[in-house]
């Protein structure tokens, strides 16, 4: 089970030396409107900064029109998933060979998936906003990531920031080896992103 958002920001608080918690996330508390400022792009950062396991999906993209020369080089193009904050492997539906891919935007300005590939899977880091679902390394890699971009203004200290900042990246190495403690190697067949399938 995940921590809530109020406790994340508590740990955040801790890490940088500050002991009086928040109760409520949602509160009108300077520190908790400032954590608040800087959440959901810090979650998301975190979240492609890694190919976390617990927000690793698959989709069946949806094929857009995309007006002749756009696509450059790629024969396809497909709507990127609303959710999606790093797409990490495209493969064919019915193959495991992942392909190669690229991501841009048309004329319109809707971000596309490009790639070569008929009838495209993505396996993709899906946005995961509800706290319960993060792993406790996420958690806390989260928590440090926070207290890295909020300790000058939080305590005044450039120095305890850099700090936070450098122990997050240790516990991204760290969950790199958690991660793969339950993963095999890449071989993806139909049934399993079928399960995904939405």
């Amino acid at each position: 089970m995940g921590n809530s958002k109020s406790q994340i920001y508590n740990i955040t608080l801790n890490i940088l030396g500050v002991s009086n918690p928040i109760e409520n996330a949602n509160s009108t508390n300077s520190r908790a409107i400032l954590l608040n400022n800087y959440y959901s792009l810090a979650r998301d950062y975190v979240l492609k900064d890694f190919d976390w396991n617990f927000a690793s999906t698959f989709k069946e993209l949806a094929l857009i029109d995309a007006t002749a020369g756009e696509a450059g080089s790629y024969m396809y193009a497909y709507k990127y998933p609303n959710d999606c904050v790093c797409a990490r492997d495209i493969f064919e539906k019915g193959s495991y060979k992942i392909t190669e891919f690229g991501i841009s935007s048309i004329s319109n300005g809707e971000k596309v998936i490009l790639c070569n590939t008929e009838n495209a899977i993505l396996r993709y880091t899906r946005r995961v906003e509800k706290e319960i679902f993060f792993t406790p390394e996420f958690s806390m890699a989260l928590a440090y990531y926070l207290a890295s971009l909020t300790s000058n203004v939080i305590t005044g200290s450039i120095q305890k920031g850099e700090m936070a900042y450098q122990k997050y990246t240790k516990i991204l190495k760290r969950a790199k080896v958690l991660n793969a403690s339950e993963t095999t190697e890449k071989l993806y067949d139909e049934s399993t992103y079928l399960e995904a399938r939405n």
